[in-house]
């Protein structure tokens, strides 16, 4: 009797010691409040605005240039 209870002694510490190992971990991030979520997607809409601007500027550079090629093709 007395080794049954040693015996199950030792694994109740040894898995209260393994479940404060894993407890060790860093706590996962609370969520972010809508707030914050509503600022980080007004930057991210901000950055996508931006990015679309230039690639539409571009877009209308090549556009421009399109049409000069067409012009001196007629040319000669």
């Amino acid at each position: 009797m007395k080794t049954f209870l040693s015996l199950t002694l030792s694994v109740a510490v040894l898995l209260a010691l393994a479940a404060n190992l894993h407890s060790q971990a860093p706590a996962p991030a609370a969520p972010p409040s809508p707030l914050q979520t509503l600022q980080a997607m007004k930057a991210k809409n901000q950055e996508l605005i931006e990015k679309q601007t230039q690639t539409l500027q571009k877009l209308d550079e090549i556009e421009k240039e399109a049409e000069q090629l067409k012009i001196f093709g007629k040319r000669t």
